[in-house]
């Protein structure tokens, strides 16, 4: 990977030690006069009007609404760590670090050590059109690089952002944030493996669309150059995958419109290439609520219940024959009694979290079914039976017309002092891992519920590409993820909260690229007075509720009257 960034700030710092060029040499050269623009939309100060000079655009107009401070601030240049704009703010300007003119008269050019990128503007009605090529020069593979493409100044804080929801959800009702004031868990570039490419700002005199028309790389509104008053962003675009000896295009645009205009009002072609790219393929009809079921918590602490089993109010004795068989015998009526409770509600089926128990506080939850048989030997336990106790369990479940499924996890887990720790997730071995435990729980119970918990990386939510490897290996499961990204909708149902969160619904981005998408939301105490027509909406929509499955009460009665509701 080439570190162009360390390489260009080299050659910046050699430039200007050494060029013997004076800081007022440099300021004067910095400020001359520039030259006459080289593309000019029409003058009519309505719509879309700007002009490009030498090193990008000198002006940028929306109904006759400036949004440049000054020609610097639409000067096309590599993206700044902040290490770089500590060190510009201490050096003086050096000639190599602005763009250069090129012969053809709507282009600027930047100079790297490993090539050469250029950009050629254009207009189509309200659209800026801006032509990236990047050509790498070099022997070795270009994996990343960022331009800042302009620094825009908004009559006010605009409001917008990605589609993105976020690993939580927290943006389901769409890209409607202050700039400088989103939720931290919502990233505020939109990568294309993640999320279609759009982030959206509305400004009070317009909107602005800022896309990647053919999704080759991700853009983004990282942050505002100007707190408190938060009205200056840089608009960035990270691009990469240009091979040696090889030059590789990437078509970004500015879609403009008038002030509310919504993100398919202006980006629709967008929206399609994107679902064309990665089609919707989650095939899951069945849209009934689904029963969560816990069998142990960590607040039992019987030393002869070691895996805290909440059963007999957690007084269990696995220690001898007599105690299993005691314990075979609840399991089997908490089954029984859990049946009853998700038939009366009409429930599809339910997910039973922690068949392996809750020994290890803090690992919980474990998230692997294989790891039944050692971690909770007494769940084999036949007591002279045909069945163990855990096969006879899921059985009765399947007898009585009802799906089950298990907690799966895309962390490994290995054995530290006797204690299972998780190893971080990797993308690398995520789906694999997600795989064989799918593969087992299916053969052994019958599972085609699976909740993916963690489903996270040190850096981030697992790249959907996993959820993808997954869904095609198994098209007959319903993968329910823990944390999301947008393009999880076309493979899965992930989970958010209403009970912690207040999520009402499947994010609205995710269902302007996909109208079929649904989400499985936890809400084990029903519906609040205030959310209850969301709710309703949400379930006529194809939104599945998930309610506590393991006994009959107020709450599950309140999912029942909103399936009702939602049918009429």
């Amino acid at each position: 990977m080439i570190c162009y960034q360390l390489s260009f700030f080299l050659a910046l710092l050699a430039a200007t030690v050494f060029a013997g060029m004076s800081p007022v040499k440099a300021e004067l050269q910095r400020n001359r006069t520039p030259t006459p623009a080289i593309l000019q939309s029409p003058a009519s100060k309505q719509g879309l009007n700007f002009a490009v000079g030498e090193r990008g655009l000198t002006s940028l107009s929306f109904n006759g609404q400036s949004l440049l401070v000054s020609p610097a601030s639409g000067e096309l240049q590599p993206e700044k760590s902040v290490f770089r704009a500590v060190l510009d703010a201490i050096l003086p300007r050096s000639a190599s670090q602005v763009a250069t003119p090129k012969k053809k008269a709507d282009t600027v050019d930047l100079s790297y050590p490993w090539g050469r990128v250029s950009c050629a503007y254009g207009k189509q009605d309200n659209t800026l059109t801006m032509r990236i090529e990047a050509s790498n020069t070099s022997s070795e593979p270009l994996d990343e690089f960022s331009l800042r493409l302009m620094e825009l100044n908004f009559p006010r804080v605009p409001n917008g952002g990605t589609l993105e929801a976020g690993m939580f959800g927290f943006g389901f009702k769409g890209p409607e944030w202050p700039l400088n004031g989103w939720p931290p868990s919502i990233p505020s570039a939109a990568d294309p493996r993640f999320v279609v490419p759009i982030v959206r700002a509305d400004f009070g005199a317009g909107s602005l669309n800022f896309c990647s028309d053919d999704l080759e790389c991700s853009v983004g509104i990282p942050h505002t150059t100007n707190p408190p008053d938060g009205t200056r962003y840089p608009l960035v675009i990270t691009c990469g995958g240009v091979k040696p000896g090889v030059s590789k295009a990437f078509n970004v645009s500015l879609r403009f419109g008038p002030a509310g205009a919504r993100v398919q009002d202006l980006s629709r072609t967008v929206l399609e290439r994107y679902a064309g790219k990665y089609p919707f393929q989650l095939n899951w009809k069945d849209r009934r609520p689904i029963g969560a079921i816990f069998l142990a918590s960590s607040g039992i602490n019987v030393a002869t219940n070691p895996r805290r089993w909440i059963l007999n109010y957690g007084e269990i004795d696995i220690t001898n024959d007599k105690g299993k068989a005691a314990f075979r015998e609840a399991l089997l009526k908490h089954a029984e009694k859990s049946i009853k409770a998700l038939k009366e509600v009409n429930a599809q089926g339910m997910i039973t979290w922690d068949p392996e128990g809750e020994e290890f506080l803090g690992a919980c939850y474990y998230g692997d079914p294989r790891l039944v048989p050692s971690f909770a030997p007494e769940m084999e336990f036949k007591n002279d039976g045909a069945k163990s106790a855990i096969d006879e369990y899921f059985e009765k479940f399947r007898a009585a017309g009802l799906k089950v499924g298990v907690c799966i996890r895309p962390q490994q887990i290995t054995m530290v002092d006797g204690k299972p720790v998780h190893q971080a997730a990797e993308d690398e071995h995520a789906a694999q891992i997600l795989r064989e435990r799918i593969a087992y729980a299916k053969q052994r119970w019958g599972c085609r519920l699976f909740y993916v918990d963690s489903t996270a990386t040190i850096s981030g939510a697992l790249n959907p590409d996993v959820f993808k490897a997954v869904a095609d290996a198994y098209p007959d499961v319903l993968l329910i993820p823990e944390n999301e990204s947008m393009r999880y909708f076309a493979y899965s149902a992930p989970l958010n909260s209403y009970m912690h969160h207040k999520i009402t619904s499947t994010p609205a981005g995710a269902r302007m690229v996909y109208p079929k998408a649904f989400s499985v939301l936890m809400a084990p105490e029903g519906d609040r007075p205030e959310d209850h027509a969301a709710l309703v909406t949400a379930v006529r929509r194809g939104d599945i509720l998930l309610f506590n499955g393991w006994y009959a009460g107020n709450e599950a009665d309140k999912i029942k009257k909103l399936y009702e509701e939602a049918a009429q």
